[in-house]
């Protein structure tokens, strides 16, 4: 690959479904004779793959969109925007943000090398000039941000039929579609072949898989005998029957995380019908006492919103007693902020800000009040461990099996022989308000 070919850099916004959307971007990109860059200063392509599910989430792309304007000044680079941001709000970067050069929404990841083709001709040169081998070797190259650590995202699926009141993912990713599973099997293998130990299933809509819990649980089992794989780990499971029965498979999965991801959002019956939800205190309560029987020492995260429109106190009230029984591990809190083209945007009764604020205090401080117990009970116990990457001399961050990466607690370990990807067992000797400290008792 000459010096004259053209590069290019990837910047991702917001959860793991964009990290695995932009892998599929750079592939895209590898396969029409593009290079990969390790910065945005010194690449000739900059894509943006953006995130606008919540205002923070936009106000941190539109910051992140002007920066890279300033980057694009000191080089001859195009600046392309994809992805949420871009779908929602075309007519506004045109108009507002003469710095993008390009922008295209979602659903044309595997594309973006052709769409660059097309409209940058002049930049491109000659065609591709790349063997299957060379081709291979860049595809899991550690430049890529979901092959340079030892887990990766696989994304499953994309869209979403539930139509949540309050969510805008709908209208930016469109209705449920599935991945081809010869796709999925690529992505995994691709992942596995780069050292990746660990595989997070992602989508926006998990257990809707082929619509049958038989058949993800299908998947997972193909996927759970991979060579080189030691930890599966579905997430976003809505907390349905579907879930529910999904569990029954657990024991039957190898190398299945001892973990379940399901947002709840309430638990009010009431508050959950104006969101446009399902389930119920009672369900949601046995549905994790079921998660917690099928696989000992497994681990919850789950997340709520305060302040929905028409919330009242005892709602919230049910929430605390919720945690109170079930204690979850690990909770989620959202402040409800309208969101443009909602359901949710024009419904009448949403509390005060300042209410809601309060909400989300009590609630957090209950939380906290648990998860000091739980700290408790996990000191002087040893859990199976990964290890992430390396803190600072001598200390690494390590994570348990029951923790997601990248959103779930860790453990720091002091340790001068360890290595990224080790697995082995972690011993809990302290702990913070959210992480631990620990030892490195087996490899």
């Amino acid at each position: 690959m000459g010096e004259s070919r053209k590069s290019f850099y990837i910047t991702t916004l917001g959860c793991p479904k964009n990290t695995a959307d932009s892998a599929s971007i750079h592939q895209s990109l590898l396969e029409e004779g593009l290079k990969p860059s390790l910065s945005p200063e010194d690449s000739d392509f900059h894509f943006i793959n953006s995130c606008t599910f919540i205002q923070s989430a936009t106000e941190e792309t539109i910051q992140t969109i002007l920066t890279a304007g300033e980057i694009k000044k000191s080089r001859d680079q195009k600046l392309i925007v994809v992805g949420c941001f871009s779908q929602r709000y075309p007519d506004a970067i045109q108009q507002d943000m003469p710095e993008v050069d390009l922008l295209f929404g979602t659903g044309k990841y595997a594309e973006a090398g052709r769409i660059l083709r097309e409209h940058f001709p002049l930049d491109f040169g000659n065609q591709k000039e790349f063997n299957k081998e060379m081709l291979s070797k860049l595809s899991v190259s550690d430049i890529v941000e979901n092959y340079s650590k030892p887990y990766s995202y696989v994304k499953i699926s994309d869209g979403c039929n539930r139509g949540c009141a309050f969510c805008i993912i709908p209208s930016l990713r469109g209705k449920f579609k599935d991945s081809t599973e010869e796709d999925i099997i690529t992505q995994t293998q691709r992942a596995l072949v780069s050292g990746a130990k660990e595989i997070c299933l992602v989508s926006q809509d998990t257990i809707y898989y082929n619509k049958s819990e038989e058949k993800l649980a299908e998947l997972l089992k193909k996927i759970s005998g991979m060579q080189g794989l030691e930890i599966l780990r579905p997430l976003y499971l809505y907390p349905d029957k579907k879930t529910y029965r999904l569990l029954d498979y657990f024991p039957e999965i190898p190398k299945l995380a001892p973990y379940l991801e399901s947002p709840l959002q309430h638990v009010s019956a009431n508050v959950l019908k104006s969101m446009n939800r399902s389930g119920d205190f009672e369900f949601f309560k046995d549905l994790y006492n079921k998660a917690r029987a099928v696989m000992p020492g497994l681990e919850i995260r789950t997340s709520f919103i305060l302040g929905f429109p028409g919330e009242k106190a005892e709602d919230v009230d049910l929430i605390l007693r919720f945690l109170e029984e079930v204690k979850p591990e690990k909770v989620n809190l959202f402040p409800y902020s309208p969101q443009e083209g909602t359901k949710g945007e024009h419904m009448k009764g949403k509390p005060a800000d300042r209410e809601i604020a309060r909400r989300v205090n009590l609630v957090r401080e209950l939380h906290l009040s648990n998860l000091e117990t739980i700290h408790q009970e996990r000191l002087g116990k040893t859990y199976d461990a990964i290890v992430d990457e390396k803190a600072e001399d001598g200390i690494w961050v390590v994570r348990r099996f029951q923790d997601a990466p990248e959103i779930d607690e860790i453990v720091f370990v002091e340790s001068d022989s360890l290595k990224v990807g080790d697995i082995g067992k972690v011993l809990i000797d302290s702990y913070q308000e959210y992480d631990m400290t620990g030892t490195w008792v087996e490899s």
